[in-house]
């Protein structure tokens, strides 16, 4: 991939973010591709999408916990689960569409990163068994916590 093209498709993206994040309930990754100017040259279908979408996410939740560890958090546990929120707050539409496609099997891998990154975050040893499923646990009580405060809105 050339620079323009490198360039000119994270621009895509970033377009396409902002109109899934206005439209998070009822967008899906072909209307992406579809109404976002340059979608089809940007990417070649819907799972090249959903990786830079959740390339994006995942680095956005990474930025958020390593804000929160100079911050005075309670717990480990609690700065994992306010930084999966806060980036969630910040991305609903990356959000929906990713959770949307949580079964997609091209993304086991990155989703499994993922778990480990809130786990390890969340002072799990990153040699532990069970790292991936801490950090699954970790997300679900996230995802709880994000309802509420959308309740409380």
């Amino acid at each position: 991939m050339t620079w323009d093209a490198y360039n000119r498709r994270k621009e895509v993206l970033r377009e396409m973010l902002e109109v899934a994040d206005r439209r998070h309930h009822d967008i899906t990754l072909t209307e992406l591709l579809d109404t976002v100017d340059g979608g089809r040259t940007a990417y070649a279908n819907e799972t090249e999408l959903l990786f830079d979408i959740q390339m994006t996410w995942f680095q956005r939740l990474s930025g958020q916990l390593d804000r929160l560890v100079t911050d005075s958090v309670d717990t480990p546990e609690i700065m994992a689960i306010t930084a999966w929120v806060n980036a969630a707050g910040e991305m609903p539409g990356a959000r929906a569409l990713l959770d949307a496609h949580a079964d997609t099997s091209a993304l086991h891998k990155a989703y499994a990163k993922e778990h480990s990154l809130l786990a390890a975050s969340a002072g799990v040893p990153v040699n532990h068994p069970d790292l991936a499923a801490h950090g699954q646990r970790l997300q679900d009580s996230a995802r709880e916590s994000a309802g509420r405060s959308h309740l409380a809105a």
